[in-house]
């Protein structure tokens, strides 16, 4: 049983307020049920620990000294943007379960966008990434990386923007599949698949072949180096941890976010009403 429902959205409330309604109720609804389950924050806590203060830890001790630069900077940065967009997409995997419960189709009968529905999904998907984001932040800063607060603030300032990104990609995802074990198997190989190839922790500048074009074909790539491309912008440590220009990036990100937004609502409404 669904711990919030949707509140009856009276026809003559203004259009505006009404998306603005659906999407506020969608987003308590997640951080609701986020709050309720203890085993998804601990993992939200412990991933941080695992990856970056014990592998990532052995990276840098064995690997990081011959980079040339601040390899604990590099990996924090990447693996911040890599919790936000993991916890992200696990997050958006909901609305197969919500579909097996018939919760959607309570939602979709409700007199407001489908794309609102989704955008409040994906902001309700997005809280828990930052119990990641945080707990990421703190064991990089335990294992020697530094950041200035105005570092933190520019990152924290461009992760809404990662966490739309990570939830479209995953609309699109589950928008063509109907079991909800399913769902999460597709979106946890290919967020792991993205956390080793898009260079979160390993840098894939000088990548050639097969392993070049799979990571250039991976939305997360494009994210973590815009996200490295604004924090090393006032360095001269850009052109060793960054593919592309900040702008490249942003026009590459903004593209797929919009196409996987839209193209994966449509597939998941169309999937629901042929249900």
């Amino acid at each position: 049983m669904n711990a919030v429902a949707l509140n009856p959205i009276p026809m003559t409330m203004p259009k505006v307020l009404r998306e603005l309604n659906a999407i506020i109720t969608i987003v308590c609804r997640d951080v609701f049920l986020a709050v309720k389950s203890p085993p998804k924050i601990f993992m939200a806590i412990l991933m941080p620990v695992m990856m970056l203060g014990m592998f990532g830890s052995q990276l840098s001790q064995n690997m990081g000294i011959n980079m040339g630069f601040n390899f604990n900077q590099f990996m924090l940065v990447g693996m911040l943007v890599n919790g936000l967009f993991m916890i992200t997409m696990m997050g958006i995997t909901s609305l197969v379960e919500d579909r097996e419960t018939d919760f959607t189709q309570e939602i979709l009968v409700a007199p407001v966008s489908r794309y609102s529905i989704i955008f409040g999904k994906i902001i309700g998907a997005s809280v828990m990434s930052y119990i990641q984001f945080f707990a990421t932040l703190i064991v990089g800063l335990c294992i020697g990386a530094t950041l200035s607060t105005k570092e933190l603030l520019m990152l924290f300032a461009v992760s809404p923007l990662m966490c739309l990104a990570a939830g479209s990609l995953a609309v699109v995802c589950i928008g063509f599949i109907h079991k909800s074990t399913t769902a999460n198997f597709v979106v946890m190989m290919l967020s792991m698949a993205q956390m080793f190839l898009s260079g979160a922790m390993i840098p894939i500048n000088n990548s050639k072949g097969l392993m070049a074009v799979l990571s250039r074909l991976l939305p997360m790539t494009y994210c973590i180096d815009f996200a490295r491309g604004m924090f090393y912008q006032n360095t001269g440590e850009t052109v060793n941890v960054t593919l592309y220009p900040p702008a490249v990036n942003l026009i590459i990100i903004a593209s797929f976010t919009a196409v996987f937004f839209i193209s994966g609502t449509i597939a998941f409404v169309h999937a629901e009403t042929n249900k």
